[in-house]
This record gives C-alpha cells, sequence and structure tokens, in this order.
C-alpha cells in the first residue's frame, strides 16, 4: 500500500533506511536504534498519520530506543474549515487532506466512518517497551506550523454540537454550529496570541447548505498497515441525526459529522465584525497524545474518548516544559500524537480549542518496570509533571473499554462530571497514598486544603478532570517557605 513508503520519516543524525525503521520492531536489535541520544524526526503527511484512532495493530511510523530526541509535525483536524489559510500551499497537509475522486486517508474512525476525528502522527516504536512500564514523554519545545505559503499560521474553533452550549436553550432560539477563524501572531519581542479573524455558520442555513464533497466517503475498506486484517463497513450515518445520502457522487454535510471535510468560502454566512474586539494569549498544547491501548488485536479505538495511556485528554496544561507520564499496555508503546491548540480554557466548552498545526520536539525516557521510582508505580491514569506541580487525571470512566460493554456507551454514561469528580479523587487519593505515604485520611485532607480541581474537557464523551498537586506541600524541611503567586487562569504557581 501507498502509506507503506515512509518517504518524509528520517532519522536527522546519521543516514539510515526508512523501510528498516520501519519494517519491524526487530530494528531495535540494530546499530541504528541502540544508541540513546540519537535525534530523529516524523513529518505528517498521509504516510505517516492515522486518522481517528488508536490501534495495537497498527505498524510503526518510527522506532527509537529510549532516551531519544523527537521532533514530530501535528496537523490539526480543522484545517479543513479555512482549506485557503491552513491548507493550500503546505505539501505535507495537502497529501492528508487530498480529496478528489478517491482520499489519500479513506479510512477515519475506529470503524472507518468518522467516529474518531484526530489525525494522530505515528506511531512511534519505543525500544524495549513493555506492558507495565512506563514511557516519560518530556515536551521540550511546541512551535506553530507556518503555510509556507503565506508565511502565517491560523487555528479554528468549532462551536459544535458536542459542545456543552448545546444543553442550553440558545439566547435566539436556534441552534447553531458556528466556527471562528484565527490568526496567529507573534510580536518582535517573542509573545504569541491569536486574534479573531472572522466567523461563519457551518451549513444548515438558507445562505449556506454546508460543505459538498468532492466524492463520497467509501462505504467499505480496511484499516491500512495494520498486522493483522481489519474491514470495516458504513451506510452513511456518521453521527448522531446525521444520514448524509451519496447524491451524484458527493455528499453535503450540513454540520460537523464527518472529519476532513473541505468548507468552500466564501459561504455567503461570514461575520468579520469580531475582528479587533479582544486578544487570545496562547497557550500552545497537545490535545491528544497516548500509546495505544491493550484491547483487542483486531479492532481499531475510537480517538475521541480519553483512556489510561493518555489519547484525547484536551488538558491545557500539556504544554512546553511538561513531562508527561503513561503506561505501557502494548509492546513498544506506540506513541502518537495530534489535535493541538494554540489556546484553550479549561472544560474546552464549545466543543474545541483554538484548533491549529504545531510542531512539538520531545525526549522520550522508558521507565521499566521492575525499577519504577515510587511516584510511577501502579500507574493506571495519565500523570503530568510541570516544574511546580504535579497533575492528576481522571474520567468518568477510568478505562471505558474494560467498564462498558459495549465500550460506545461511554458517550452517553461518560457525560458525567459527578463521575469525572469521582475519578480523580480516587486516582489523586491513591497516587499520594502511595507515592508519598499518607493514610486515607491525611490525603483527603491535602487534597482539599492545598489542591486545585479543573474541569479538562466535557466534550469528549468520557468527561476528565484534574487535580494539580504542589510539589512545596512535600518539601517540609525547607527553611525558605513558598510565597503564592496567582496568575490568570490558575490558583497554582506555572
Amino acid at each position: 500500500m501507498r502509506r507503506a513508503v515512509l518517504a518524509t520519516c528520517w532519522v536527522l543524525l546519521g543516514a539510515v533506511s526508512v523501510a528498516a525503521l520501519t519494517a519491524s520492531p526487530n530494528v531495535c536489535k540494530t546499530s541504528v536504534v541502540t544508541e540513546s541520544g540519537k535525534k530523529y524526526k516524523l513529518a505528517a503527511n498521509a504516510s505517516t498519520v492515522h486518522w481517528g484512532y488508536f490501534f495495537e495493530s497498527l505498524k510503526p511510523r518510527l522506532v527509537i530506543p529510549s532516551g531519544s530526541e523527537v521532533t514530530v509535525e501535528m496537523i490539526t483536524h480543522h484545517a479543513g474549515d479555512d482549506p485557503d489559510k491552513m491548507i493550500k500551499g503546505d505539501p505535507g497537509v495537502e497529501d492528508i487532506y487530498k480529496w478528489g475522486a478517491s482520499m489519500n486517508i479513506p479510512t477515519r474512525g475506529a470503524s472507518g466512518q468518522g467516529d474518531g476525528v484526530h489525525v494522530l502522527t505515528g506511531p512511534i516504536y519505543v525500544c524495549d517497551a513493555e506492558p507495565g512500564d512506563v514511557l516519560q514523554i518530556q515536551i521540550l519545545d511546541l512551535v506553530p506550523r507556518k503555510n509556507p505559503r503565506t508565511g502565517k499560521t491560523y487555528g479554528s474553533n468549532a462551536a459544535a454540537w458536542w459542545g456543552y452550549q448545546f444543553r442550553t436553550p440558545f439566547k435566539t432560539g436556534k441552534a447553531r454550529e458556528v466556527t471562528t477563524i484565527y490568526e496567529v501572531v507573534e510580536d518582535a519581542d517573542g509573545a504569541v496570541y491569536a486574534l479573531p479573524d472572522y466567523q461563519f455558520t457551518y451549513g444548515n442555513t438558507t445562505a449556506y447548505k454546508g460543505p459538498l464533497t468532492a466524492s463520497c466517503v467509501p462505504k467499505s475498506g480496511s484499516i491500512p498497515d495494520s498486522n493483522v486484517n481489519v474491514p470495516w463497513a458504513q451506510n452513511n450515518k456518521f453521527a448522531p441525526n446525521y444520514d448524509i445520502p451519496c447524491v451524484n457522487g458527493r455528499q453535503q454535510f450540513t454540520g460537523y459529522a464527518y472529519p476532513g471535510v473541505l468548507t468552500q468560502h466564501p459561504t455567503g454566512t461570514e461575520d468579520y465584525s469580531i475582528r479587533g474586539k479582544f486578544v487570545v494569549p496562547a497557550n500552545l498544547h497537545i490535545g491528544n497524545i497516548g500509546l495505544a491501548p491493550k484491547f483487542k488485536p483486531a479492532e481499531a479505538v475510537n480517538s475521541i474518548p480519553p483512556l489510561p495511556t493518555g489519547g484525547n485528554m484536551d488538558n491545557r496544561r500539556i504544554g512546553k516544559g511538561a513531562t508527561l507520564y503513561l503506561p505501557v499496555q502494548v509492546a513498544g508503546g506506540l506513541l502518537s500524537m495530534g489535535d493541538a491548540h494554540i489556546a484553550q480554557g479549561d472544560s474546552e466548552f464549545d466543543g474545541t480549542g483554538i484548533e491549529t498545526s504545531i510542531t512539538g520536539r520531545f525526549k522520550v525516557t522508558l521507565h521499566k518496570k521492575a525499577k519504577l521510582p515510587k511516584t510511577l508505580r501502579g500507574l493506571n491514569f495519565p500523570l503530568l509533571e510541570n516544574k511546580n506541580e504535579w497533575h492528576i487525571h481522571g474520567y468518568a470512566y477510568g478505562n471505558y473499554l474494560t467498564e462498558l460493554n459495549p465500550p460506545g456507551q461511554v458517550f452517553a454514561k461518560g457525560a458525567s462530571l459527578d463521575k469525572a469528580f469521582e475519578g480523580v479523587y480516587r486516582n489523586a487519593r491513591d497516587w499520594l497514598m502511595s507515592a508519598w505515604d499518607l493514610s486515607e485520611d491525611q490525603a483527603i485532607s491535602l487534597l482539599t486544603v492545598a489542591c486545585d480541581f479543573n474541569v479538562h474537557q466535557v466534550v469528549d464523551g468520557n468527561w476528565g478532570l484534574g487535580v494539580s498537586i504542589p510539589k512545596y506541600v512535600f518539601r517540609v524541611g525547607d527553611k525558605k517557605r513558598y510565597k503564592p503567586a496567582v496568575i490568570c487562569g490558575s490558583s497554582t504557581p506555572v
């Protein structure tokens, strides 16, 4: 298959065959990947990304040893909201979004029908990673991706049907999906921020019925580059209440129902009155980064609900300077990432952040099960470490793949802040007791008087909360006491 040829996946230091890197994990036994400290790069194009799923049987796009530094390009799944600004002129993005008589990436979603939405670069196989180990991912840098044609970066905020605002009546009485396009600007002093450019209504209006595809979505297929045969079939039902018929070889999407659909501007609904009304400080972070979960060797997992192995956490704290720890469930870990944001507030209220394409630089380190430090022993949730705090993740269902049958029920049952609060509390309590030798009652008191609970997202099916635990609370022997410093958006030091 075409995607088996990784023309743009390369090692920065030293020439090596791409085929040798990705053909088999046995490459770990060669001199190419046994030397820690090498630098690698995984560029994004139709050959190096998978759209909408994590999958334990997916062949790796890159193989690295522990201790490696990796640069990874991440492409937004919302580039189609303004193709002229976010696709045209960028070869890698054009390759991913190509949609003419056929699609370069026809498999979108765990079942092929768009039930998973994220463009994920990877997977990356980490040599010697085995179930029970923990993978440490240090985020060394995040940089907005500039379109080589314009030299500019744009992002999209889609206020879509899965956003929380659809749970209460609109003041106009008419529910609607409105997309805001932002321009990313960098000042001479290096400050990065986003300026709202314009808004448009995403289909289902008198002026604009919605994007019209160049061809119909395939009704059947199989996941490419898999170690097992994974066929799929669908009947044009892409999302709740969305049945999109194929008419004369084309489909018209009246709302956000399938990833990668290209909006044709002008739509007749563009509204530029938002310009100059506010400025959004940049908070570059990764919405979806995770390892492949252990599930079924012949069944892909939807990229939307978060898991113990990470995935779609949508936590604005997963940015430059942060370190993420993820439990390994399958050989090699199979690390993938995407869904990058220029900015997002806690909750991701309307359905998305400012979705954009970002290039990240990471250091990946493997911690073996037999030598795990106390903070990582028994880890069964994503653990984040920043300079001044530990951050615990928790969800309505800690592992919906094992707790629900069928797992797809999570989109109804997982929409609960009560359950998510219980989940993060249990994770934080158990971690404090294990890592810091606190009793249950001591952990409860500390969580109450010194820690902040945060709502990460209320839009990803399996709703997520977090709790920030300041590191200074454990420095009981320090003579120099901590002095509080509060910044906008947080009550903990950053």
